[in-house]
């Protein structure tokens, strides 16, 4: 009989043993599903945050690129006007000179009212 013990204790050993190595086992799983939902969780805020990254850094192409645009006809239009300036610059320049020209005969007395000066 003493040998029966023995081989009964020894058997509700080791189904503790399992049980305990079970439950630890299911523990386990279980925190391995809390971290898997929790990771899922989390892959979907950055997912989400990545979308809107992708849509902010696309406006910001489009912003970029407009500027660019602008930047381009702001460009061809102070060129033009400094075309133009630089033409208006030389009618003026050549007018003055036709002036300062006028004044001096007038005042050396070739041009007037018809009187040289004396």
């Amino acid at each position: 009989m003493p040998c029966d013990i023995i081989k009964r204790m020894d058997v509700e050993r080791t189904m503790q043993f399992i049980l305990d190595a079970q439950a630890r086992l299911e523990a386990s799983a279980q925190r391995h599903d809390e971290m898997l939902n929790k990771n899922a969780e989390q892959i979907a805020a950055l997912t989400a945050s990545v979308q809107k990254h992708d849509e902010q850094l696309a406006t910001i192409t489009d912003l970029v690129g407009r500027l660019a645009q602008a930047e381009i006809r702001l460009v061809e239009q102070v060129r033009e006007n400094e075309a133009r300036w630089a033409e208006q610059h030389r009618d003026l320049d050549k007018k003055m000179a036709q002036f300062l020209d006028r004044m001096d005969r007038y005042i050396k007395g070739s041009e007037g009212n018809g009187r040289k000066r004396h």
